[in-house]
């Protein structure tokens, strides 16, 4: 099939496990109007669907036309209502709005990728996620050939989970049906916000600061916690963290806690149902991988819930391991720990 003129043949994918994978074709999307000019070229056609490849395996050549998020364009609101193209780096995002004075945002500094990309994944850390502040986003649907709008509650946002991952609505790896374009959040104005510092290593960490303390004060803090617990894609590939942290019935929590008394549990206050949480980290750390290697492929000898590419890794490779651990895990704890990132192809 003969793709529009704009379309790179067998390209590099950008990806932050810098894994050497390719693409039959990829598609710059840099603005709206392309999105409804390949429609129709695109309609029996496989395609996937990448912002900086942050949160994405791609473990073999991909059989599918990729299309490279680069939307940008961003404004605010004098009330705070912020709204933002999905090509945008999320980071970089969080420091804009507090330049301009509002707060919401700072807790989720230095996530790594695409703003598109944060709504899919309900992006969340130290005690806030995307859910608490998105209002609206705008998506393309391949289906209708049209923008359609979402609120945050037609999102139906879960704990790192969207709509926007879950096959029934968006559709198989190669054919999703949504490319998400802008979204829309309600800040506060930095001098009237009530800042979320309950999180216990963000508390600890903003004594030092002076007080009183303010949003860039707390945006500061989370740079400084992440950089010391995640290691730089650009020094290392990795997506962060690999695995979810795994939310277990009470009952289950307290059996594994008989027999390990030092296993750490958080209570979920917003569910209603008697789970609780407990951390994949510890998990895989007891069962010996923190610091492994196979081949190129390792567990992160500071962080056992990040797992790297020393270099030469593919994406089998890095497959494998995170299939040993879960093997393991399951073994050892009864646990099933659920991967992060979205893995193309799907498995």
């Amino acid at each position: 099939m003969e793709l529009t003129a704009r379309a790179t043949r067998n390209a590099p994918l950008p990806n932050a496990l810098g894994l050497a994978a390719r693409a039959t074709d990829s598609i710059l999307i840099d603005r709206l109007d392309t999105l409804a000019q390949i429609t129709p070229e695109l309609a029996d056609h496989p395609r996937v669907i990448l912002g900086s490849g942050t949160n994405v395996v791609l473990h073999a050549p991909i059989k599918a036309t990729a299309l490279i998020n680069g939307l940008k364009g961003k404004s605010i609101t004098p009330t705070g209502e912020l709204t933002c193209a999905s090509g945008e780096l999320w980071h970089e995002l969080v420091m804009w709005s507090l330049d301009q004075g509002f707060s919401g945002l700072e807790n989720l500094a230095l996530i790594p990728g695409t703003v598109g990309a944060a709504p899919v994944q309900n992006i969340g850390a130290y005690g806030v996620e995307l859910k608490d502040l998105l209002v609206r986003l705008a998506a393309w649907d391949f289906h209708q050939a049209q923008l359609v709008s979402f609120t945050r509650d037609q999102c139906q946002f879960a704990y790192r989970d969207s709509i926007f991952k879950q096959a029934s609505v968006q559709g198989p790896w190669n054919k999703p049906r949504y490319f998400i374009t802008e979204i829309t959040c309600q800040l506060s104005v930095s001098s009237e916000a009530t800042l979320n510092t309950r999180y216990a290593d963000l508390g600890e960490a903003i004594k030092s600061y002076p007080q009183p303390i303010t949003a860039q004060d707390v945006a500061q803090a989370v740079i400084c916690l992440r950089q010391k617990k995640l290691p730089d894609p650009q020094q290392i590939g990795n997506v962060g963290s690999f695995f979810k942290n795994p939310i277990i019935s009470r009952l289950q929590a307290k059996h594994l806690k008989l027999l390990h008394p030092d296993l750490p549990q958080y209570d979920l206050t917003d569910s209603k149902e008697d789970l609780c949480k407990i951390p994949a980290a510890w998990l895989i750390e007891r069962c010996g991988f923190k610091g492994a290697r196979r081949g190129d492929a390792g567990v992160h000898d500071g962080h056992a819930l990040v797992i790297v590419n020393h270099g030469d890794a593919n994406g089998r490779e890095i497959l494998a391991l995170a299939q040993e651990i879960q093997q393991t895990v399951v073994g050892k704890f009864g646990v099933f720990l659920e991967p992060e990132p979205i893995f193309m192809p799907a498995i």
